[in-house]
């Protein structure tokens, strides 16, 4: 490590011997990757999104109830790079959107920052007006850095992607590569259910430093006897999560998969900011959203025009 500071992310320090030597052990997010699947029960949120038909959809009340997540469970938010540990400074989630609903279709991919202040209401004002950019425009920074090096040949792409590793190990990429780069995020998100097909095990990316990969699939009927012998009938849909064991314990991760099937399976928990104070925002760490503000970032979102006043 040449410097330690990065652009994207601050340095943790004082972390456990063991956990420090996680990355030595295993350093690579393939071989440190814990794979989990989880039934979210929909039947309430779908009900929700009829009670409230043109306000909200499924995909952002997921990408909602995610993000506060995060904000609630900061540790989630961390990275491995270089054999150290870093507390990114964005909310920032991804996911690929396709330009139209056709095998042919581009797929584009979409970085959202989050605040944690977010609620449903500016959750998808944002969202909208970032799936729309995308796919206006023609490419995006990554799409025309792609087309730029396939002109080249095989011995100079593998020197760039090796030059490029070297660079993030040691801290000095630039920040503008990692700002369009897909794989410098807090979750990567692939909505496949929207093509009608099931979630499966997503592997995480070697490039980059993203250590939390999640599929969603399609809605489906769930079926049993309950205990009164009646037949009851459930909407489901399937979660896989691939995520990086390096970055916190198995417990910390299930009960934060816990915290995210309560806030989906009931949307109108995510109708107003969270309580976070001074101390949370500390421990999140977030360049745009400093601790001393915790109070009047929140008021922000409770206004009628917050929407756009503690957006990233």
């Amino acid at each position: 490590m040449l410097f330690k500071k990065r652009p994207d992310g601050t340095l943790i320090k004082g972390l456990h011997h063991f956990t420090r030597a996680l990355p030595y052990m295993m350093p690579g997010r393939t071989e440190s990757a814990i794979y989990f699947e989880q039934d979210f029960d929909i039947t309430e949120t779908l009900a929700y999104i009829d009670r409230n038909r043109g306000k909200t959809r499924f995909f952002q009340i997921f990408l909602c109830a995610l993000a506060r997540t995060i904000a609630l469970r900061p540790d989630l938010n961390r990275f491995v790079s270089g054999y150290n540990y870093y507390q990114r400074n964005q909310i920032l989630l991804n996911f690929i959107a396709k330009k139209e609903l056709t095998d042919e279709g581009e797929e584009i991919n979409v970085s959202v920052p989050f605040s944690p202040f977010d609620t449903l209401h500016t959750v998808k004002d944002r969202m909208e007006r970032l799936i729309e950019k995308g796919r206006k425009s023609e490419d995006s920074d990554s799409d025309d850095l792609n087309v730029l090096l396939m002109k080249f040949p095989r011995v100079f792409l593998r020197f760039f992607f090796w030059m490029y590793r070297f660079l993030d190990f040691h801290n000095i990429l630039p920040a503008s590569l990692i700002k369009s780069d897909p794989t410098y995020v807090s979750t990567f998100i692939t909505n496949v259910g929207s093509v009608g097909i099931d979630a499966p095990f997503h592997h995480n990316f070697e490039h980059g430093n993203c250590g939390i990969f999640i599929a969603l699939g399609k809605y489906r009927k769930f079926r049993y006897i309950d205990e009164e012998g009646r037949l009851v009938t459930r909407d489901v849909v399937k979660v896989t999560f691939t995520y990086d064991d390096r970055i916190k314990d198995g417990i910390y991760c299930a009960r934060s998969i816990d915290l995210l099937k309560k806030m989906v399976e009931n949307p109108a928990l995510l109708e107003t900011p969270p309580a976070l104070e001074d101390v949370d925002l500390k421990r999140l760490n977030l360049k745009h959203f400093p601790a001393e503000k915790a109070q009047e970032l929140r008021a922000a979102c409770l206004s009628p025009d917050g929407a756009e006043g503690v957006s990233p």
